[in-house]
């Protein structure tokens, strides 16, 4: 199926993994440990969250997917069910929370197209939702649907997440591919995670790197929920400071490649990654840069596009105000 503007909704197994909780305490832990809400999360509910250590810096990157009877963790990679296991299973104490990983697939049901075109991010968001909608597999935006043994979920952006066992994401499949989709790959996915300005655990979501620098806060992390290890981190940088760097979306302009640099120290700019195609990428620019500021460097530059996860977080309270809201050289009021 594709849209108006001829975008292809693709789908393409993404390599991550489940684990599942149950337990009557399983919300409540989870609010506990993450940086989400959960503790009152009704069933049917997709959103993300992370662990952090101490610091501020994350240990895990989770999509969470809360069902009736129990909630999907859905993790990148087996590594980080070992890490659940051992972060968060292993310090359950009295807590009525059991962790299980399963043998589910995930397959990821999203728009193709080129991350370098303009807007890209902001219109290519219908192909996905209505080809899953068509292979009646739909789901509401911020939600996740029982169909059968199937779990369809929101995965932003207009993409959705579908999670169960081997042979319910193979009919699945087919049924998308009847619809209209097609197959798609890593290639693909490294083009749409470009394009909607997505930080991928290992590569920008990694240790030096807060959720704020990361864009993360509007997704993964709720500002009015009570205490969870890394709050303090997070809350002295929303409150009081400033990210000394931003991922951005970037144009690139020469064959540049991911790990190009240039400038140094609070300026410097580091591209983690380049779509397939070329010309847009992701990128650490510095945290004073704006949508227009151009970096240039050996053998090419960069231009900030986008810089994602600039809504206000969940949980904000407009009336309060923070060190950064006032203008740079005012103190506080006596």
């Amino acid at each position: 199926m594709t849209t108006a503007a001829g975008v292809r909704a693709l789908v393409a197994p993404t390599g991550e993994r489940v684990v599942a909780v149950t337990g009557a305490d399983r919300l409540t832990f989870l609010d506990d440990t993450t940086t989400q809400a959960l503790r009152e999360a009704a069933p049917g509910t997709a959103t993300a969250a992370l662990v952090l250590d101490a610091n501020g810096l994350p240990l895990l990157h989770l999509e969470v997917l809360v069902r009736p009877d129990d909630v999907l963790l859905v993790v990148p990679d087996a590594a980080s069910v070992d890490a659940v296991m051992a972060l968060l299973a292993g310090r359950t104490f009295l807590a009525d929370a059991r962790f299980a990983p399963t043998d589910d697939e995930v397959v990821l049901v999203f728009d193709g197209g080129d991350a370098a075109e303009p807007g890209y991010e902001s219109a290519a968001t219908s192909a996905a939702a209505a080809v899953t909608v068509v292979a009646g597999l739909g789901v509401a935006d911020g939600a996740v649907a029982g169909h059968g043994d199937l779990s369809v979920a929101d995965a932003r952006h207009g993409a959705r997440r579908l999670v169960g066992p081997p042979s319910a994401v193979a009919a699945a499949r087919d049924a998308l591919r009847a619809a209209g989709a097609v197959d798609g790959g890593p290639v693909d996915l490294d083009a749409r995670r470009v394009a909607v300005g997505e930080a991928t655990w290992g590569r920008e979501v990694a240790p030096p790197h807060l959720p704020e620098e990361l864009g993360l806060l509007p997704t993964h992390v709720h500002l009015a929920k009570g205490c969870y290890p890394g709050q303090e981190a997070v809350a002295r940088m929303w409150m009081l400071g400033r990210p000394r760097r931003r991922l951005a979306r970037v144009r690139v302009e020469g064959d540049l490649a991911a790990g190009w640099t240039t400038g140094s120290a609070r300026d410097e700019v580091r591209l983690t990654a380049v779509a397939p195609s070329g010309g847009a990428g992701l990128a650490f620019v510095p945290g004073t840069a704006a949508v227009g500021t151009r970096f240039d460097g050996a053998g090419g530059a960069v231009e900030v596009v986008g810089l994602p996860g600039d809504g206000t977080p969940p949980g904000h309270d407009p009336a309060m105000r923070r060190r950064r809201d006032r203008p740079r050289g005012v103190d506080a009021p006596a």
